[in-house]
């Protein structure tokens, strides 16, 4: 795989400005990445950083609102961001001759607080609407919160989903969207990526230009704490849903991204769950019947990560408990042999690989590195990292799944 040629500088206000230059076709990514989450939120504001993420597109000096995705369009390019529980990420995918519209807009956001009343109940009626579609009315939606509230102690700022709760997204003011602005939107607090066909010099006098003169609190950055006392283990709850066959989630507790074990976390999760080659797939739908579904993934996070399973009945008649039951003979009965270690290895490796082949993915990952290790140039050994895995390491990742005793069951049920 061609190495990403990575070039990285600092500016005076603290942010750090990479470069990855490829000039194989005329377009470019910028890509903003604020080292803040959901985890970042309080326990009374859930769900406020993902309305943050909704209000910079209205973040702008008057005259400019809700101008984004019009400008990008006039200029032949998209945007999109999102939020996770550990970081949220803008970007905007451009023609190379149009590159200087991406430092622009990026810096717009980042300079001040201008969000207006108006933005803010509108975005909050967005996010409540999105909340509903995605959570509260979606099939089976409601799974990932009821994991989280189980899985760690109220103490965890894990311990609710990226999405929040409406009612605390409904009640943010704006007294709470600047205090969150100013703690975290900062450039000290974030990484600027450039990917695509640019030059590093060039690409650094605009970062200098537009990004140069943002200053930067002297306040520390305020950081959540994480304990890993406040992870539970055992936890069973059970969710009643309009939907037409029981399903069950079994999650546990893994490695964070700090900890090089949470490669073979990954990899145990794909050789669990991912095709109808998986364990998971040949015990529940072909062997039992009971199931139409069965997978596992890997929900990786900063401080510490879950390796979910799941599986859905495929009758009316299948009840969770013959699920799980299943789920755990699954497990239980099967070892990682060399063949579905090498498979499974493989398959990651080389979607990560593809996926850095372009400008999107590159900007993606460096930001990611960048803002979490200070260090861009791990995309260039990332793929090591998981070729340095072993057969073993994975397997002592698959017997932490073994018993349900450690795990974090959901049952998502038929409404009585």
């Amino acid at each position: 795989m061609p190495t990403v040629d990575i070039h990285r500088r600092t500016l005076s206000n603290g942010l750090r400005v990479v470069v990855c230059p490829d000039h194989g076709a005329p377009t470019v990514t910028v890509n903003v990445t604020y080292r803040v989450g959901s985890h970042d939120e309080w326990p009374a504001r859930t769900g406020l950083a993902h309305l943050f993420e909704h209000l910079m597109f209205d973040n702008t000096s008057t005259g400019l609102e809700k101008q984004y995705d019009l400008y990008c369009t006039k200029a032949g390019g998209s945007n999109n961001a999102y939020t996770t529980f550990d970081h949220t990420t803008y970007f905007i995918n451009l023609p190379s001759h149009q590159v200087e519209l991406g430092f622009w807009l990026e810096a717009e956001r980042m300079r001040d607080f201008m969000i207006t009343d108006h933005a803010l109940t509108t975005q909050k009626s967005v996010v409540i609407e999105e909340i509903k579609q995605n959570v509260e009315n979606q099939p089976y939606g409601r799974w990932r919160t009821a994991t989280e509230e189980a899985a760690y102690t109220p103490d965890c700022h894990y311990h609710w989903e990226v999405y929040g709760s409406s009612e605390h997204v409904a009640s943010v003011s704006m007294d709470d969207a600047r205090t969150f602005y100013e703690k975290y939107y900062r450039p000290s607090n974030a990484a600027l990526v450039v990917a695509g066909d640019v030059t590093p010099d060039v690409a650094f006098d605009m970062a200098e230009r537009h990004f140069g003169h943002i200053v930067s609190p002297s306040a520390a950055i305020e950081r959540t704490s994480y304990d890993d006392a406040w992870r539970v283990f055992g936890a069973h709850s059970v969710v009643p849903d309009a939907v037409p066959m029981p399903a069950v989630f079994i999650s546990f507790h893994m490695p964070g991204i700090f900890d090089t074990a949470s490669y073979s976390a990954e990899i145990a999760a794909m050789v669990l769950g991912s095709g109808r080659t998986s364990p998971l797939y040949k015990h529940l739908v072909n062997d039992l019947r009971i199931a139409s579904s069965a997978m596992a993934f890997f929900d990786r996070r900063a401080n510490t990560s879950l390796l979910t399973i799941y599986a859905h009945a495929n009758e009316e008649s299948v009840t969770a408990d013959q699920l799980a039951a299943a789920v755990m003979e699954a497990i239980q009965g099967y070892t990682c042999t060399e063949e579905d270690f090498e498979k499974a290895s493989n398959r990651i490796r080389t979607a990560l690989a593809a996926e850095i082949q372009r400008n999107e993915g590159v900007a993606d990952s460096v930001a990611s590195y960048t803002v979490f290790f200070d260090d861009p140039g791990l995309v260039n050994t990332v793929l090591d990292n998981y070729a340095a895995q072993t057969r073993e390491s994975v397997q002592a990742m698959i017997d932490r799944c073994r018993s349900i005793d450690d795990g974090i069951r959901v049952d998502v049920v038929p409404n009585a």
